[in-house]
Parts: structure tokens; sequence; C-alpha cells
């Protein structure tokens, strides 16, 4: 059964390299497959990658939104200047934001629009999602740490890469908390008053979830999906779209559709594979 992290808003938190872009695409898509919420972030994605990810998944719902454009890359800022009046303009969607410390940083709040912290306010009513992803809760605005209803602490184990010349994950471990319980796991464990065995066990009676494992095969596959050593503002877009579906039209044959003969009639059946849909 998927577990639904409560409230509308939820913060994704973890240092550098324990995986919190990954985490936060890999709960979020889940979430966005239950509760059939299109999909838009701040980051580049790789749409090629992205379908087989879901096609391996049984994510039909974001299979068909994927296909039909409704899963987006859009940038927060223009330049040097913010750019969030219309970072979340359509409903029913989940909204991505990666390196919200800088984004909805607290010392730049003169600077977030009046009507983005208005669609915060009213997130709820417009059935929209929003997952921030930060490396620590305090970087971001005081007004958005006051909506935000859930965390999910990613802290993945990894290993040095030769290939990579960075670190690379090894497995998924991450912690889902509501804000009151966060509040607690951060007093007790974040501040190290508690620790050793202890800070375990009081951490996995304080999440609502905890989830720990290898990486799959489909789980690799969304490495593939998006640029974790890419820089966020660097004008992020969706990387292979698709292609309109007119343009994968082939007929078998080169008789015209007109023809009113059986054999003209089978070779009207189009063809349409896979690597079609990026031709």
């Amino acid at each position: 059964m998927v577990y639904i992290p409560p409230g509308p808003i939820t913060g994704v938190l973890g240092l550098p390299g324990t995986g919190k872009t990954f985490i936060a695409l890999v709960a979020g898509f889940e979430m966005a497959e239950e509760l059939h919420l299109d999909v838009v972030s701040n980051f580049p994605l790789n749409a090629k990658a992205l379908y087989y990810y879901f096609l391996l998944n049984g994510y039909t719902w974001l299979l068909s939104r994927l296909i039909h454009g409704k899963i987006q890359v859009r940038s927060c800022a223009s330049g040097s200047e913010l750019a969030l009046s219309n970072f979340m303009q359509e409903k029913g969607t989940l909204y991505l934001i990666d390196e919200a410390g800088v984004y909805l940083n607290s010392r730049n709040f003169k600077n977030i629009p009046l009507d983005f912290l208005s669609d915060l306010a009213q997130i709820r009513h417009d059935c929209r999602r929003l997952f921030w992803i930060a490396q620590y809760r305090d970087q971001v605005d005081k007004t958005l740490r006051e909506l935000t209803a859930s965390y999910i602490v990613a802290d993945c184990p990894t290993r040095y890469s030769r290939k990579l010349s960075n670190t690379e994950l090894v497995g998924k471990y991450y912690r889902i908390f509501t804000a009151k319980n966060y509040d607690v796991y951060e007093k007790k464990i974040v501040s190290g008053s508690v620790t050793g065995i202890k800070a375990t066990v009081t951490s996995m009676k304080l999440a609502e979830k905890t989830i720990v494992g290898g990486l799959t095969d489909v789980d690799r596959l969304l490495f593939k999906a998006y640029g974790s050593f890419l820089r966020v503002e660097a004008k992020p877009e969706l990387i292979n779209p698709f292609c309109h579906w007119e343009k994968t039209t082939k007929y078998i044959k080169g008789d015209k559709p007109n023809t009113k003969s059986r054999e003209s009639e089978q070779s009207e059946s189009k063809v349409l594979t896979v690597d079609n849909l990026w031709s």
C-alpha cells in the first residue's frame, strides 16, 4: 500500500550526496501515480528515461501524462531574479523545487512574490502538492516551514566512484515524519543529544515510515532521468521530449487510405514503436 505523506507541503532534507533529489523523485512519483497528479520540476528531467521508469514500475497514469506533455520542467528564476509567480500554474499537480534553500531562502523573504506565498497558503484548495528540497529546514523561509506538514529525511548510503569522480548511492534509506515528530527528531537526534543505538531506535519510533533497501535495476533507471550533478539554475528543460504522435504514423504498404479492399484495410495498420516516440 502506498504511503502518502500528510499535508500538501513536504520538505525533503538531506546533506549533500545523500540522495535527497533521488528520494524526492521516488516518493513523489509514487504519490503522483496514486493521487493522479501531473508533475512539474525546476530541474532537468529526461523523458526517455522516465518512460522506461514509469513503464517498469507499472505507473500507467504517469506514463500517460508523460506522453501527453504533463510532466514538465520550469525554472524558478530568470537570471538573478526569482520567477516564482508563474511556477505553480496548474491545479492537480505535484511541484518539485530543488535547492529550495536558494530560491526560498529565509534571508530572501522580501524577494519572494506575494502571489506565490498566496498559492502556498491555498495549495490544498487547488489540489496541488509541493515537495521542496534542501539540506536543512532552517534554510527556507519561515512561512514555508510553518506550512510544511511532513518531512522526508534522506540518508542513503554512498561510496566513492572513480568513474564519477564523486560519491554514488548504493542503497535507499529514508524516513518520513510528521512536522510535529520532526521537531522532536531535530531536537533529540540532529542536535546530538541522543546518539548511538538509542538515536536509531528513537528516530524509527518517531518516523511514520522508514524505507531501507538496496537499489534495484528500476531504481538505477531514475539516475538517467535527472542530472544529479547538474546545476539547477542552468536553464532546466525536459530532455528528449516526445514528438507528436502523428509523426510516428506509417503505412505498412503503399496503398492509398481510401481504397476499400480488404488488403488495403490491412495495409492501413499503423506501426508505432517505442523508439519512434523520439524520432
